[in-house]
Order: C-alpha cells, then sequence, then structure tokens
C-alpha cells in the first residue's frame, strides 16, 4: 500500500509536467524617428514563423511608442501595442490590445559590462475575454564590446526578463507568474544608424493542465534611425529580446545597443 500511494504521488507532483518545445523564427524591424534631443517616436513590425506546435506565433506587433529621455540614464516611455495571434495551438482569429507604460534604466558596469534594467507595466484585453489584465515585465540586460573597440563594433547581450500577472482575466490570464524570456544574442551595428540584432531566445510561459510551453527561437532583428544628428540616447526603451538604440561615441562602462517580448 505504502508504495502505491508513493506512485500516486509521484504521478501528481508538478514535477511530472509535460514540456512542449516548439521552434520559432522572430523577425523584427524598428524605426526611431526623433522628434526633438530628448523626445522621439519609435515603431516595430514583428512576425513570427512557428512549428505547428508553438503555442504563441505566427504573430506581428506594431507598438507606437513615444518616449522621453530624462538623461543619459534614464528613459521614460508610454504606448500602445496590437497583437493578431494566429497559432495551430490557439483560438482562431485571436487578437489582443495592450498599453504599456516603461521606464528604461542603467544600474551600473562592471569593467566593460553595461548593466541596464527596465521596468513595464501592462493592461491587456485578449477577444477570447472582456477583462482587462495587469501585468508587469522586468528585465536586466547585460551588453559588453566583443572587440578593443569601444563603438562601432559587435555587441554581446545577455538579457533575462519576467512576466508576471497582477491580476485574473477571462481571456485566460491568472494571477502570478506567466512568462520568462532569456535571450544570448550580438549586436552588428552596419552605420551610424542602422544595426542588426541576431540571437535565441528561450521563452518558458506558465505550467497549464500539467503542460509548460517552452519556445526556442531565433532572432533576426533591423534597426533604423531617421535622423542622423541627433544623438540616440546611452539606454531606450525596448519590447523584444535585448535591442536598443545605438550611441555614438559612448563609454566601455555604458555600452549601447541598437534598437528594442511582447
Amino acid at each position: 500500500m505504502a508504495a502505491s500511494a508513493t506512485a500516486v504521488m509521484c504521478l501528481s507532483s508538478p514535477a511530472m509536467a509535460e514540456t512542449n518545445h516548439g521552434g520559432q523564427i522572430w523577425g523584427s524591424i524598428r524605426v526611431i524617428a526623433p522628434l526633438t534631443e530628448d523626445i522621439f517616436l519609435s515603431g516595430d513590425l514583428q512576425p513570427r514563423f512557428s512549428t505547428d506546435n508553438a503555442v504563441t506565433a505566427p504573430i506581428t506587433i506594431i507598438p507606437p511608442v513615444i518616449s522621453w529621455r530624462k538623461n543619459e540614464s534614464l528613459i521614460l516611455s508610454a504606448g500602445y501595442l496590437y497583437a493578431f495571434i494566429d497559432g495551430a495551438r490557439l483560438p482562431q482569429d485571436l487578437h489582443e490590445n495592450r498599453f504599456l507604460q516603461q521606464a528604461s534604466y542603467r544600474l551600473g558596469a562592471i569593467g566593460r559590462v553595461g548593466i541596464r534594467a527596465q521596468t513595464r507595466f501592462e493592461q491587456r484585453q485578449r477577444s477570447t475575454g472582456k477583462d482587462w489584465n495587469l501585468r508587469v515585465a522586468q528585465q536586466i540586460l547585460l551588453a559588453t564590446p566583443l572587440t578593443k573597440k569601444e563603438s562601432g563594433g559587435p555587441v554581446g547581450v545577455i538579457s533575462a526578463e519576467l512576466y508576471w500577472n497582477l491580476t485574473d482575466a477571462d481571456g485566460g490570464a491568472r494571477k502570478g507568474y506567466d512568462d520568462l524570456w532569456t535571450f544570448v544574442g550580438v549586436q552588428l551595428p552596419v552605420s551610424s544608424n542602422t544595426a542588426f540584432e541576431l540571437g535565441y531566445l528561450n521563452q518558458r510561459q506558465r505550467q497549464v493542465n500539467g503542460l509548460v510551453n517552452m519556445n526556442h527561437a531565433a532572432v533576426i532583428g533591423w534597426s533604423f534611425q531617421l535622423a542622423r544628428k541627433i544623438v540616440p540616447p546611452k539606454v531606450v526603451p525596448t519590447t523584444a529580446p535585448g535591442r536598443q538604440a545605438m550611441a555614438e561615441h559612448e563609454p566601455s562602462d555604458n555600452v549601447s545597443l541598437p534598437c528594442e517580448r511582447a
């Protein structure tokens, strides 16, 4: 009897949850349009291509975001994001409206490794329900030059972003842990206002009915700033894996990247 009871307990343990691994390719095109020295707009188009078992694909996001540079270490932003979601494992014609407010800030540096963070608050409503879900996303990002050049060369990036629901919603959101995004990649500047990003993103979603969905994504991004005369901020907002707007001449202890996980 004791052995039988132990077997039942093991079978019901959360540790036995099955993991569904899905493959994706995330594309991103971002345009940054400075309005003044300290106010700028950014917009993104993010197509995602996936295997049939990937839970969040494909999805295209177009967020108009306005940002204000308080100083070189703090950017405050707000905007709206629309997502059209249509995947084999998701409801048909699913889409989402989302408003966001965020602060992007520099934490410091260790040697040539710059450390930045971002805190974002989101209000989301999906077509599968009427409730608005409140969510917070916290990102930590490390970046360092991969050559001896202090600017203009490739930059290595590692970031982690935790998504946490503050409320339940009838669209499917549940209070507590939602997603964890872990990104490793490289920024490749090609000019003073254009850069590419290549990398790998691991997206681990919350457990639902004993199943954990994990996406493995290859990230390919391109960013472009319209005005060359206005120097980009050293810290800018991001809603994607790790991209940031480039600074033309930035010391190694304040590494900056090209531009912007809905």
